[in-house]
């Protein structure tokens, strides 16, 4: 005969009269039950252990390896094996540190993958899986393709997620202000062997699947823009950094170093004195000159290096 205990069918043991027997039949059947209800918790323990550990050594392939075909092959597999990892329901909350090679971003309904595979030619290629949660339980995945190259007056574009500005993101910025299903991207992009760039971005996301990238609502001294990109030397460092204190995004003030290489960007770097601003007002990010912030080390931002470097 079987009874059923917390949730398991254990089988009956025949009652004893001995006194000592049925003490010792106690403490097997506890140790009995204990046993069981240990192995169904550690069945219903969600971890990513070995998934995690097999990313982080094709992450390393894909920043290491020597040729572009060996990188895109790790790329190909890292893809797919991150994807069969956030498929799963639990990812969306699962604390995901441990993973090395890759910007992983969270905020309201919404949770960014995201790395990046340098080339040997000294350009970068971008790649991102959107994980969106639609109601309880219910997520919706979302693969970004890296368009930039062939992307026009990107600053004036709405784009899709599979016509994206790629970029590495590094803050995600999320107010009421602006929407539910709106977020605000800080990127950086290694651009070239010359310039870097910094970029500020926004997503859309719905329900039904639709992803806008860029909105009209970065109101500058001249005109609106639907993002802001900033290009800079290879060997210069610009802070791009938001702060929640005084809900403002800080950066550099870029000028080149002669007024005869205006527009040429390999030459342009920060003032270090002077920060401008963007701050939220009437759902949009308006720009504010010569912010009154005191240079010090706090208000540099945790600036992304070239990921060939270790």
């Amino acid at each position: 005969m079987y009874i059923f205990i917390h949730g398991f069918f254990v089988r009956a043991i025949p009652v004893i009269l001995n006194i000592k027997l049925l003490k010792k039949s106690k403490h097997i059947l506890l140790f009995l039950f204990i046993g069981c209800s240990t192995i169904g918790f550690a069945q219903n323990l969600v971890t990513f252990e070995d998934q995690m550990a097999e990313l982080n050594v094709l992450g390393k392939q894909i920043l290491t390896s020597e040729t572009d075909e060996a990188k895109y092959n790790s790329n190909k597999a890292y893809k797919a094996a991150l994807r069969a990892l956030i498929e799963t329901e639990a990812s969306f909350d699962y604390d995901f540190s441990e993973l090395k090679t890759i910007s992983i971003l969270q905020a309201n309904n919404l949770k960014i993958y995201n790395w990046v595979v340098p080339l040997t030619d000294d350009t970068y290629e971008y790649f991102a899986f959107l994980q969106i949660k639609t109601g309880k339980e219910k997520y919706r995945i979302v693969e970004l393709v890296d368009k930039s190259v062939s992307i026009k007056t990107p600053e004036n574009r709405i784009l899709t997620n599979k016509n994206w500005y790629g970029a590495l993101y590094y803050k995600i910025i999320h107010s009421k202000k602006l929407g539910n299903d709106t977020y605000t991207l800080l990127g950086w992009d290694g651009n070239n062997l010359l310039t870097n760039k910094k970029i500020i971005d926004v997503v859309t996301t719905s329900e039904k699947g639709i992803i806008k990238f860029g909105a009209p609502i970065f109101k500058t001294s001249k005109r609106t823009k639907k993002r802001i990109i900033f290009e800079y030397a290879k060997d210069v460092v610009m802070s791009l950094k938001y702060h929640p204190n005084i809900e403002k995004i800080v950066f550099d003030v870029l000028v080149p170093s002669s007024s005869s290489l205006t527009g040429v960007y390999e030459y342009y770097g920060p003032t270090l004195e002077t920060f401008d601003a963007f701050y939220m007002d009437n759902k949009k990010w308006n720009y504010q000159k010569d912010i009154d912030i005191k240079l010090d080390p706090n208000l540099k931002d945790h600036f992304w290096e070239d990921p060939k470097k270790e």
